[in-house]
């Protein structure tokens, strides 16, 4: 039937790292690659407290975030991306004419607490949470050169949106 978004996913993280934390509603088998599976605490609460649960299952001073619904991730973006937060920045988050792309940006270790009072504060969404954090904007000027076509960028949710993914090269 074809290669599981997951798959496609983590080998391109793969390709970064060697440590690879999912967060998910119910335990998945990652395959070759491997990594850190840990199950959604809050699985409707929307995915800010998801993003949590992973830095801090993580572990590490940066982390690479990425949706698991994104099949044409570009390894060279995501490196770059790793190398823009600065110790004056919590995040490198990617700008596009869609708006803020912050399921595939960068978080430094330190964005967990300034994450954790906004739950605490009673909100929800990632970008009430974004707004706690010190942002590095990417904008596209920066990123279009290594992704011209902004594929990184393209998350598919719908059966239709599958059907278009699957007709397009999926080369980075």
């Amino acid at each position: 039937c074809g290669t599981r978004m997951i798959d496609l996913v983590t080998h391109k993280l793969g390709m970064l790292t060697d440590r690879i934390v999912v967060v998910a509603r119910r335990r998945v088998d990652l395959g070759s690659v491997g990594g850190l599976v840990i199950e959604d605490e809050q699985p409707f609460a929307g995915p800010l407290p998801a993003l949590i649960a992973g830095l801090r299952a993580a572990a590490a001073e940066r982390c690479v975030v990425v949706a698991c619904d994104m099949p044409f991730l570009n390894a060279r973006l995501l490196d770059r991306l790793t190398q823009l937060p600065a110790d004056d920045h919590d995040a490198a988050v990617p700008v596009t004419s869609d708006g803020a792309q912050p399921l595939h940006a960068v978080y430094r270790d330190c964005a967990v607490e300034p994450l954790l009072a906004a739950i605490a504060a009673g909100e929800r969404s990632l970008r009430e949470g974004l707004a706690r954090l010190r942002v590095r904007w990417v904008e596209e000027a920066e990123w279009r050169p290594i992704d011209p076509d902004g594929r990184s960028f393209l998350n598919v949710n719908t059966p239709q949106e599958l059907q278009a993914a699957a007709s397009m090269d999926a080369r980075p």
